[in-house]
């Protein structure tokens, strides 16, 4: 067994120098860009460098090139979306720091189903549509789990509005009648609104809705709750 520890250890090493050659190459292109991590790509002969910007680029040993964009496998199984797995990984540890007893949570009628976390912004008009669909979610076993966005940011009218929803003694009624466009009585408490916009904004949010599904896939934007409803069922999630 001496001869695998031995060869381990020669692997050991030459994945560090190698790392230590691609940080040096890529940073010699721009001392500003800020290098989270490279790690080997298992089965081939790539490494994945995640930048601190949260953006992944793929290059081989000497770090002499590299390309930016999405890294595909194709097995037997089909096509594997290498870089998207990776994204997801990093969001669910990102989401691991997401208070849950924060959340306003709409449950289901019934066995819970499905999880669906939403990013929501009270004044956003596809957030609006995507909540006069809530029954029919809740009907068909989902739970709606909402945290705050406020895309014009901590102390907006529309965070002032979260708060007053999420300080509320009934926070799903007043979350209702704020995304009917009344005004909610204003209220103030201890709340979780600014820290979790700021999640929001590591987690990538731009705009709202932004849907988090159970197996960690993020998507931007309103869709139907049929729709919604034959994603999860179709993964499991």
């Amino acid at each position: 067994m001496r001869w695998l520890v031995s060869l381990l250890a020669v692997f050991s090493v030459t994945a560090i120098a190698d790392q230590a050659q691609i940080e040096k190459a890529i940073t010699g292109i721009n001392p500003m860009i800020q290098i989270e991590s490279v790690k080997p790509i298992d089965q081939t002969p790539f490494f994945e460098v995640t930048l601190k910007t949260g953006e992944r680029i793929y290059t081989d040993s000497t770090g002499s090139h590299f390309v930016a964009g999405d890294l595909y496998q194709v097995g037997s199984g089909g096509v594997k979306n290498l870089t998207d797995i990776g994204r997801r990984a990093d969001r669910q540890e990102l989401l691991g720091q997401l208070d849950e007893s924060t959340l306003i949570v709409f449950p289901p009628k019934g066995e819970v189903k499905h999880r669906l976390l939403v990013f929501t912004d009270i004044d956003c008009g596809y957030c609006r549509r995507l909540h006069s669909e809530i029954e029919q979610l809740q009907e068909n076993g989902v739970e709606v789990r909402y945290a705050a966005f406020p895309r014009a940011g901590v102390g907006s009218d529309s965070y002032n509005k979260y708060v007053s929803v999420y300080c509320a003694k009934d926070q799903n009624a007043t979350m209702t009648l704020a995304k009917q466009g009344e005004t909610p009585e204003v209220a103030t408490c201890d709340n979780p609104v600014a820290d979790q916009y700021q999640l929001g904004q590591k987690l990538g949010i731009t705009g709202t809705p932004t849907l988090i599904f159970e197996d960690g896939e993020m998507q931007p934007g309103y869709a139907p709750w049929k729709e919604l409803l034959k994603r999860m069922n179709q993964q499991g999630s």
